[in-house]
Order: C-alpha cells, then sequence, then structure tokens
C-alpha cells in the first residue's frame, strides 16, 4: 500500500482490533491531538467526528481480527490522519455514500486507496487545518 503519510513521523500511532467497539479510543485521541494543534472547539468537534467516520467506513471493510492502525500528525496547517486495515473483500470505501459525503465536508481534504494481494490493505487520509 502506498500511503502518502509514510515518510512523516506521527505525533500519536494506535493499533487496535478493527471494531467499532474501539471507536470512543480514537475519538479522544483526535480531540486531544486537535487540542494540542490549537484548534478551535468546532475544528476539534469536525476532527473527531472525520476521525469516526473514516475508521468506521475502515471497520466495515475489515478482514476478520485485523488491525487498525491509525497515525495522527501535526503539520503547521493543521493535523493530517491516516488509518489502514486489511480489507476483508478487497474493496476501497465507497465514495458515493451519505458517509463519504459527510467525511468530505467535515474535512480539507480525503483520500483513500487499496493495496494489491489477498486481502489487501486499505487506507483513508483526511487532512484537517485551522481556520484563521
Amino acid at each position: 500500500m502506498s500511503d502518502p503519510t509514510a515518510d512523516q513521523v506521527a505525533d500519536v500511532e494506535l493499533r487496535l482490533r478493527a471494531d467499532l467497539a474501539n471507536l470512543p479510543i480514537v475519538r479522544a485521541v483526535a480531540a486531544a491531538v486537535a487540542m494540542g494543534a490549537d484548534f478551535t472547539v468546532d475544528e476539534i468537534d469536525d476532527l473527531r467526528l472525520a476521525v469516526d467516520e473514516a475508521c468506521s467506513q475502515l471497520i466495515v471493510l475489515a478482514a476478520p481480527g485485523a488491525e487498525l492502525d491509525c497515525r495522527f500528525s501535526r503539520e503547521p496547517a493543521g493535523v493530517r490522519f491516516s488509518a489502514s486495515t486489511r480489507s476483508h473483500a478487497g474493496t476501497a470505501p465507497a465514495t458515493d455514500t451519505f458517509g463519504w459525503h459527510v467525511l468530505r465536508t467535515l474535512a480539507d481534504s480525503v483520500e483513500t486507496g487499496l493495496g494489491e494481494g489477498v486481502r489487501p490493505p486499505v487506507h483513508i487520509t483526511v487532512r484537517k487545518l485551522r481556520q484563521g
């Protein structure tokens, strides 16, 4: 898988079982990273919700027993979040759904990709910029 953030040093990295029960942990870390990046309350909520939606989409696609790898990297203008997991069916997230529309509305940029092989890795990268 070609992860656009692979060359960056992450401020925070998480590796969890790809399970919806773990979403509160990722949301809490997203909020903490956003606070550390001097985001406003609204920007913190936007990042937290975008991270939740990105992870939810990946968890639904995850192979049984797969892990969800998450990276938060602070940048001068904001935060970049990248998450990946092993895909069960070898498909990327659908970009024509309501959930994808919500994700694109909350974030300044969103990218997704699918690697190669059996149960290929699938990833989503979200970038949220500070306004003002």
